[in-house]
């Protein structure tokens, strides 16, 4: 019993002390074991939510230490991809990423802060599938039992998946273990974790409501989430860093841990079905639909700044009340928009990543001219809405406190460390005060609708040999809420591909997707993606009027990449006890 108590105490408390979640109360005592966990309701779902404290997907950076760390100082994960720039020489994105900088045992450090803690939420998922039948009916809440029996399977299918397109083929555990036991089973086939992730994806979605209607429930699983899982793993299995015969490294005799081992066509069909599954689903429930009142110029913004709102399929709330002076937002902004005196930072966006912002007029690639030109405001003016209501850039307003920002030298938002001239404002609202006197709850997209779109428009065009319809149709259904033209028709596999990609870099942008998709999709190797010349701009008025701009686009960092790193390297102090295989280069 005191083995059982141990990880019971163990599982409860992480989730008291980030406060995640209005409706936990006192938790247990240390004393209680398992039996007595499992005798209430009450007690049981504080259990339940330890799986959404600790396995459910978050984006933003709340401490350099603790499990919710991301790259130790900036949010998301844009600074160790062609997104973004840290100010913070020492934060994972440039002291590991960016420089090429990793070895077999720092990757808990360099991204993958839940590692271990993975293990111990997943013994969590499986006791609690294990037992959930023992709870007793509780007339306040019927339901429970079922609707937590589906969260379980939800969750398990997401930790496995959170492990497996980081590292490959995992150990699959279904079983209530040591959580140091983890690492002492072997690792299973990439193929054998799909087919079990899928299994507890079609497991959920019999047990879980499509949405909630009471507010203490919002950002638990649905049936609708447990679809847009599904989606995503055969989005990712289908992609060529799995889907392939030719793996991105040699792996002799054990190639079916890094991938299928053989490319299957089907495999996009199976994607493209399961993204049209869920959106299917989601519009017939009548709770979800693409966030559009047909204003071009703030809906993108409202996905982000509205918490819960129709396009959000599953949000992460897990702190509240963000304001510019704390963690997370104060990593990402320069001391003029957070009042802080005691130091500088931001998270900056590469002029790399800019001009994947298309003309608004035509749809077209902007008219940026690698040596410079004196058109720096019309083209800013030109661009994709979607680029002002992410990006702050010299001549925009960051709020009503600061309504014109200068970027040039000596301008009142000019900061020595920045070195691309275009700020990150995607997720401080513009109603924060710089000052630090207000507060915003700002909800980290686990699943949003358009990104079901994306998935489905990416498929259909893998599948077939050229663009079908409904490919077109689902791409324009987000391009049409930005105010962008619709695709041109009769484009090629390869040309609707290409222009797909950049959509959606620039719809998803920030939301940690840049990240794994250009791994999916095997480019993190090209030039001025992952590795080589990563470009900012200078910018000078041409007579003294802050309006009448030259800018030109300089190199201010060399970026590196190894092939190794398309799949991490599991922590070698476990593979060195003798059951995991290391992932090749490592």
């Amino acid at each position: 019993m005191k083995m059982k108590s141990k990880y019971i105490a163990w599982a409860i408390a992480p989730i008291f002390l980030i406060g995640c979640s209005d409706y936990l109360e006192t938790p247990p005592s240390v004393d209680y074991g398992e039996n007595e966990v499992f005798a209430t309701r009450a007690d049981a779902e504080k259990l339940l939510t330890t799986l959404y404290a600790e396995g459910m997907p978050y984006g933003f950076c709340m401490s350099s230490s603790n499990t919710d760390r991301r790259l130790l100082s900036s949010s998301t994960l844009a600074s160790a991809c062609d997104e973004g720039e840290d100010v913070a020489t020492w934060a994972m994105g440039n002291a590991a990423w960016n420089a090429g900088n990793h070895t077999n045992t720092n990757f808990p450090w360099d991204e993958d802060c839940r590692f271990y803690l993975r293990n111990h939420t997943m013994r969590v998922a499986n006791l609690i599938l294990k037992r959930i039948h023992e709870v007793p009916f509780d007339e306040g809440d019927p339901d429970f039992n079922k609707r937590t029996t589906g969260e379980a399977y939800f969750m398990r299918a997401m930790l496995l998946w959170e492990g497996v397109y980081r590292y490959g083929g995992m150990p699959i555990v279904r079983d209530v273990i040591d959580p140091t036991d983890f690492s002492q089973r072997p690792r299973n086939s990439f193929s054998d974790c799909i087919d079990s992730i899928l299994i507890d994806c079609d497991r959920a979605t019999q047990y879980l409501p499509d949405y909630y209607t009471d507010n203490a429930k919002l950002g638990r699983a649905t049936r609708i989430a447990a679809l847009a899982l599904k989606a995503r793993v055969l989005l990712y299995a289908a992609s060529p860093l799995f889907n392939t015969s030719t793996p991105y490294m040699s792996f002799p005799g054990h190639e079916d841990l890094i991938g299928y081992g053989n490319y299957d066509r089907e495999r996009w069909k199976k994607a493209a079905d399961a993204a049209k599954a869920a959106i299917d689903a989601a519009l017939a429930s009548g709770h979800y639909k693409i966030h559009n009142t047909g204003n071009p110029d703030k809906d993108y913004e409202e996905v982000w700044t509205i918490p819960d709102n129709e396009e959000i399929i599953l949000g992460n709330m897990k702190y509240r009340n963000f304001k510019t002076t704390s963690r997370p937002l104060v990593a990402n902004l320069p001391t003029w928009a957070m009042n802080k005196a005691w130091g500088d930072a931001g998270l900056y966006v590469t002029f790399n990543f800019v001009q994947h912002y298309e003309k608004r007029a035509d749809g077209q690639p902007a008219d940026w001219n690698m040596n410079g030109g004196d058109n720096l405001i019309d083209i800013y003016n030109s661009l994709d809405p979607r680029f002002k209501q992410t990006v702050a850039y010299h001549s925009s307003s960051w709020n009503d406190e600061i309504p014109f920002i200068n970027f040039l030298d000596g301008g009142s938002e000019k900061s020595a460390m920045d070195r691309t001239c275009h700020l990150l404002h995607k997720w401080v609202p513009r109603a924060l005060h710089v000052n630090g006197s207000n507060t915003a709850n700002v909800q980290w997209p686990v699943f949003r609708l358009a990104e079901l779109y994306l998935n489905y428009a990416e498929a259909l065009n893998e599948y077939e040999s050229a663009p079908p319809q409904a490919a077109y149709d689902a791409v324009n259904t987000i391009r049409s809420r930005a105010g962008m033209p619709d695709f041109p028709a009769n484009m090629t596999q390869e040309a609707f591909r290409k222009k797909l990609r950049n959509e959606r870099s620039v719809e998803l942008a920030f939301e940690d997707h840049r990240f794994w998709d250009i791994r999916r999709w095997r480019i993190a190797g090209d030039e001025g993606v992952m590795k080589g010349k990563f470009y900012g701009l200078r910018i000078r008025s041409t007579d003294g009027n802050k309006t009448h701009i030259h800018y030109e686009p300089y190199v201010f960092e060399h970026r590196f990449w190894n092939d190794n790193c398309y799949l991490y390297a599991i922590d070698q102090k476990e593979v060195n006890k003798g059951y995991l295989i290391q992932n090749p280069g490592w």
